[in-house]
């Protein structure tokens, strides 16, 4: 215990810090923060996975690059401020992860999914997983997988291995390509804040509307590519129904996270924060709401002692799956400021005018090569941050704003479907008894290859209207 008290209280600071920056302009936040970073991750640098660690070490080598820089200081102050930014988001969606995990509306929800008719289970289990995963993360993963292996039973196949299997295969597709649309659909995802912050001028409002529906349309070619499959295949026995009132979990659900993306509409539109900034301000107090609420019936007196009872028990197990993801977040962040220092726009204009890469081309390029380097290791969020920072000002390459973040949360998108390195890919390919790499290849290649010729399409038609 005594071994997770002080990542705690350095993450405290790292937290608290970064608020204090953003919100009240205080310059000690930054000075708290900033080394507090580099000390939670010396302190668990020993539970943080390769992926992270090679991006911790291109970050520190771009430091290296700094004394060349012209006004290097502002570029350091700026690269610490976002590292702090990209980690402190992610402490505060915790805080919703760890509620959302206690919640037996949760569980509800994913049986009623997971029990469904096979046609409808798999349009239900993927946005279930999109919706889900706003709160959960990859925690959304670890919840519906351990249903899907527990109510995927031989006698419920009855006692058909072939059914059973194709079950396991069809279920784990379905939450993975659910899962992997949340770059494009969520307002709490990384990917928004990664292109908010890189792409200047990108307003949420522009991009995200588009985005939910372009993630909707992913996950429906997904659906009929399972239909289109499968359709001569039926169940040869009857089927559980759920419960007469399972909807209702799933509607309290759909009113939560409503409830939360309104008030973070409210606070940003009655002051100066921007969305991210005001989710990262509510989600903390607003996890606290749902954990007094889950008590309710100890008793409301009762129920912030349970809260603060459960808190105590759960928070610290969190430490050790944060290391990697902080030490991801904060080095993208830090990566992503020197980058775009070091950037030469000239040089980059000629490198593609040379190479006759400009406008639709070049965004079906930029995202190709965000999933090939997905392949080899390197996470979305490492290319697409250099990526959004290369291709600045948007002007000079043929693109608009809007088009480039939507071509690279779509990138996004394909490579956490597709990289056998991802930690979706992973986690889904542990529950189903299958390698990483013959689900990302032999499962989802096909649907790989179906969504990048849709995205292409798709790119193009909107490519008039923005």
């Amino acid at each position: 215990m005594k071994s997770r008290t002080l990542p705690l209280v350095v993450l405290a600071l790292i937290f608290f810090g970064t608020l204090l920056y953003q919100l009240a302009d205080v310059t000690l936040g930054l000075w708290l923060a900033s080394p507090a970073i580099l000390v939670f991750l010396l302190l668990r640098w020993h539970a943080i996975s390769n992926s992270p660690r090679i991006l911790i070490g291109l970050a520190v080598a771009s430091a290296l690059s700094l004394p060349w820089l012209d006004d290097w200081q502002a570029v350091l102050w700026e690269a610490f401020d976002r590292a702090g930014y990209f980690a402190t988001f992610l402490i505060a969606l915790t805080f919703l992860r760890l509620a959302a995990q206690q919640s037996p509306m949760i569980r509800q929800c994913g049986e009623w999914a997971v029990i469904q008719p096979p046609l409808r289970r798999y349009g239900m289990l993927s946005y279930a997983t999109a919706l889900f995963g706003t709160i959960l993360n990859f925690g959304v993963l670890h919840l519906l997988g351990l249903m899907v292996v527990r109510g995927n039973t031989l006698a419920g196949a009855w006692g058909q291995e072939t059914i059973q299997r194709l079950r396991q295969k069809r279920m784990s597709q379905a939450m993975l390509r659910g899962f992997a649309a949340l770059p494009l659909a969520s307002p709490f995802s990384v990917t928004l804040i990664v292109l908010l912050t890189m792409i200047p001028d990108l307003r949420w409002q522009a991009i995200l509307p588009i985005g939910i529906v372009t993630a909707v349309l992913l996950i429906l070619i997904g659906w009929l590519e399972d239909f289109v499959r499968h359709r001569h295949i039926h169940p040869p026995g009857p089927r559980r129904k759920p419960p007469a009132d399972a909807w209702k979990s799933a509607v309290h659900l759909v009113i939560l996270i409503m409830s939360l993306v309104g008030a973070a509409l409210v606070v940003e539109s009655s002051t100066d924060l921007s969305l991210p900034l005001s989710v990262l301000i509510l989600a903390p107090p607003f996890s606290l709401g749902w954990f007094v609420w889950q008590g309710r019936r100890a008793g409301w007196v009762s129920a912030p002692r349970l809260t603060m009872r459960r808190l105590r028990k759960t928070v610290p197990g969190q430490v050790v799956p944060l290391s990697g993801e902080v030490g991801l977040l904060a080095a993208a962040g830090f990566l992503g400021s020197v980058a775009t220092a070091m950037i030469n726009v000239d040089q980059v204009v000629w490198l593609l005018t040379l190479l006759h890469l400009q406008g639709l081309p070049l965004l079906i390029a930029a995202m190709v090569l965000t999933i090939l380097l997905g392949q080899i290791g390197f996470n979305p969020i490492v290319s697409v941050t250099l990526l959004a920072a290369a291709l600045q000002p948007v002007e000079l390459f043929g693109l608009t704003q809007e088009l480039l973040a939507l071509g690279l949360m779509s990138a996004w998108c394909l490579t956490v479907n597709s990289s056998p390195f991802t930690i979706s890919v992973a986690v889904t390919a542990r529950l189903s008894g299958v390698t990483p790499r013959y689900l990302a290849y032999h499962w989802n290649g096909p649907y790989l290859l179906i969504c990048l010729l849709f995205l292409s399409v798709w790119l193009y038609a909107l490519s008039w209207i923005y």
